[in-house]
């Protein structure tokens, strides 16, 4: 594992030159943890990924009323927790309070809504972390607030890119970027019948370090195009295990799943990150 990273970083740091084709294989990413066995983006989660020693967790982060990012998907309570109401008007104190388990099995009842600090703390010894920026819209002062919490809580100096950022918002993605550049960061991409054209891949380079389309729009071509602008090319939520091994023999470089079990099992996963 600790060889996939060194390569990893070795890539980011010729970034800017052509990407040859990939040999060390996908990197294994944990959709909201291992949402496929546990309530998404809690810490039972994250647990049930690291069991299944993925390379990446990936999670989605927005803020409270009181200025704290926390680790939730939607930006109303109501899906995953027994609140309601929208999560940017109450405290973390408050969300705290939430059952965030319980909708998904009773034995998950008592799961809480985590702050970006303990999913940090929960996933970074074992596993990198690739935090989405969610509703960026609604936090005004999100990118910033997640710059300075990584830049002084990790005091690393990201010899190892076990930290990544993305979102759909290509704004909020560049103003990160340029708050702190260290952290790869890259862009999610919803499915569009116009596809990616190379003017846009091209522009995405300038700060992007992968591209992250929906696994619809997947295929060789648009993964040669990607690499051929020098960045890395991921894919999201695969969750049939006939197609994550078909985007395994694809080598692209990334792929989300909920089912982190479904990857072929392979030289990379005899034991956590160290």
């Amino acid at each position: 594992m600790k060889s996939i990273f060194l390569l990893f970083h070795s890539w980011f740091n010729r970034k800017k030159q052509p990407l040859l084709p990939s040999t060390y294989g996908s990197f294994k990413i944990g959709h909201r943890g291992a949402c496929g066995h546990r309530p998404e983006n809690t810490i039972a989660s994250f647990k049930k990924a690291l069991e299944y020693q993925v390379d990446f967790i990936e999670i989605d982060i927005q803020m409270s009323f009181d200025g704290k990012i926390v680790v939730f998907h939607d930006s109303t309570l109501e899906r995953t927790t027994n609140g309601k109401g929208r999560v940017r008007d109450f405290t973390y104190e408050e969300l705290a309070k939430l059952d965030a388990g319980g909708w998904y099995d009773e034995r998950f009842k008592g799961e809480r809504i985590p702050l970006l600090s303990t999913a940090l703390d929960e996933i970074l010894p074992f596993s990198g972390i690739l935090i989405e920026i969610k509703h960026p819209e609604h936090y005004p002062e999100i990118e910033l607030v997640l710059a300075h919490e990584l830049k002084n809580r990790l005091q690393v100096s990201f010899a190892s890119p076990k930290v990544m950022v993305q979102s759909f918002n290509i704004t909020s993605i560049k103003k990160f970027h340029e708050l702190l550049p260290e952290v790869p960061v890259g862009i999610l991409i919803k499915h569009t019948p116009k596809g990616i054209s190379n003017k846009a891949l091209r522009n995405y380079s300038q700060f992007a370090s992968f591209i992250n389309p929906k696994r619809t729009m997947m295929n060789e071509k648009l993964k040669q195009r990607i690499q051929a602008c020098g960045m890395m090319a991921f894919t999201w939520t695969v969750n049939n295990q006939k197609q994550i091994h078909s985007f395994e023999k694809m080598k692209l470089d990334g792929i989300a799943t909920d089912f982190p079990e479904y990857f072929s099992l392979n030289e990379k996963n005899n034991g956590p990150i160290t």
